[in-house]
């Protein structure tokens, strides 16, 4: 089999829009590949295809052709809200993302390797000025955090029950932010008496003199639907093994590390605050520079299990262990105003803002049926379970990754004697939550679609 080099180049350009996602366990998605997401997720211990390297990379040796490649398209439809009693409520406008993936594997004796493009997950929200959470001054609010992965798998196959595998992955996050904060929350941070929900300092705040903070708007956006105006780059690393017990039987485990990520930085950010003195009511903008400090995809700890009760029937298990609790104790960003002459003399001072998040680490567990009758193709089901990991009274509509339970299923079909198409759907029953401190309830619903196209070569 021959395979053009420029061409998995040109596919590789393609595909390096990894779009913003929006995670059902966490942030992360509630599955990799089409036949793991129709399956609960689970696809630990089984033939994922070139979603092995982000679900256990020693699956690769599962592959008996020569050689597979994978295109996949995603849909995903969240369907978020948020409600003040009093206030009103307010529909997320954001509820549909498109994650494009690419995959291509290659056997060669006893060791498997290859490259793959995916989206890891993230979160998207987008609410109107109109509403209470423009504070009355038309401030729109909204959220793009999405984090990708080119990952170099490669699996070597030690005998006949134990198999290896590992990957190491370059990493890249993007965040959109514009969020309206009312006078009382700025005070909240601002007060070392206070600070029940963050905590916040620097130069800009000792510039208001006394004055009273009417709001504050944090605003770094650049529109771009896959790449976020903060960005950041990194790497990462998983390593997989596959314990083959007999031919109805195999067990998976593999451990996925934390993400080591630069801070995401953007020159083009901007700060308005608003405030009244004795003066009179003043308000400043200020264009300059922002970092979001140390964010990080955490590590996660996964086992997996297949069983054949008859040669058409697959059940299929995984239990993963997700430690947000190393990565998500809270949302630190800085921000500095730059010298130009529209800042005056505040060119240079800077503003710092935490907001606790304190999640908690999670327990993800999936099961999957799988029915796949010889030359018919496969049929698929599953179930996906996860309690949110987000604390209630740091809740945040902003970041709303609160669904718990999910019912997934799916098919593959035949497409030419070396082809397939499969597919997976995935249904994130609503969960609504209430942040009891500031009276904030969001809702959380959503419907993710995929496809893939997948290609093989040799017998």
């Amino acid at each position: 089999m021959k395979t053009s080099p420029y061409l998995i180049l040109l596919t590789l350009g393609l595909f390096a829009s990894a779009g913003t996602l929006f995670g059902t366990n966490g942030m992360n998605m509630e599955g990799y590949g089409s036949r793991a997401t129709a399956l609960g997720g689970a696809g630990t211990a089984i033939d994922t295809g070139t979603a092995a390297p982000v679900n256990n990379p020693a699956t690769l040796l599962l592959q008996k052709r020569d050689a597979r490649m994978d295109f996949a398209l995603g849909r995903l439809g969240p369907d978020v809200s948020a409600e003040v009693p009093g206030f009103g409520s307010v529909d997320s406008a954001a509820d549909a993302f498109y994650m494009p993936a690419f995959g291509y594997t290659r056997r060669s004796g006893k060791q498997v390797y290859g490259v793959a493009l995916f989206g890891q997950g993230g979160m998207g929200t987008e609410y109107s000025g109109k509403s209470f959470m423009g504070l009355g001054r038309g401030l729109g609010n909204m959220t793009e955090v999405s984090v990708g992965r080119l990952m170099l798998p490669y699996a070597y196959q030690l005998n006949e029950h134990w198999g290896v595998g590992g990957s190491v992955d370059y990493v890249w996050g993007g965040m959109d932010l514009c969020m309206a904060m009312s006078g009382q929350q700025l005070m909240d941070l601002a007060n070392p008496m206070s600070q029940v929900s963050g905590k916040a300092s620097g130069s800009l705040l000792q510039a208001l003199d006394g004055a009273v903070p009417e709001f504050a708007y944090f605003d770094f956006a650049n529109g771009n639907p896959y790449f976020g105006e903060a960005k950041g780059e990194g790497y990462a690393a998983n390593l997989g093994v596959l314990y083959e017990v007999n031919p109805e039987l195999r067990f998976g485990a593999v451990y996925h590390s934390a993400t080591k990520l630069s801070d995401l930085t953007s020159s083009d950010a901007r700060v308005t605050v608003g405030a009244t003195s004795p003066m009179g009511y003043m308000e400043m903008g200020l264009a300059g520079d922002v970092a979001v400090n140390d964010f990080q995809w955490p590590a996660t700890y996964a086992l997996g299990m297949i069983y054949r009760p008859a040669s058409s029937w697959r059940v299929v298990a995984d239990v993963k262990q997700v430690e947000w609790s190393e990565v998500m104790d809270s949302f630190r960003m800085r921000f500095v105003a730059s010298d130009a002459a529209s800042n005056g003399p505040m060119g240079g001072m800077d503003l710092r803002a935490e907001l606790y998040q304190d999640w908690h680490d999670q327990t993800v567990f999936s099961i999957g049926l799988e029915y796949a009758p010889k030359e018919h193709g496969a049929y698929r089901i599953g179930f996906n379970h996860a309690s949110s990991p987000i604390p209630t009274r740091y809740l945040n509509p902003l970041f709303p990754a609160t669904v718990e339970d999910h019912f997934t299923f799916g098919a593959e079909h035949k497409a030419g004697r070396k082809g397939t198409v499969s597919w997976s759907a995935a249904l994130g029953l609503e969960n609504t939550v209430r942040n009891e401190a500031f009276g904030v309830e969001s809702r959380h619903k959503q419907l993710n679609f995929q496809i893939m196209y997948s290609r093989f070569w040799g017998e």
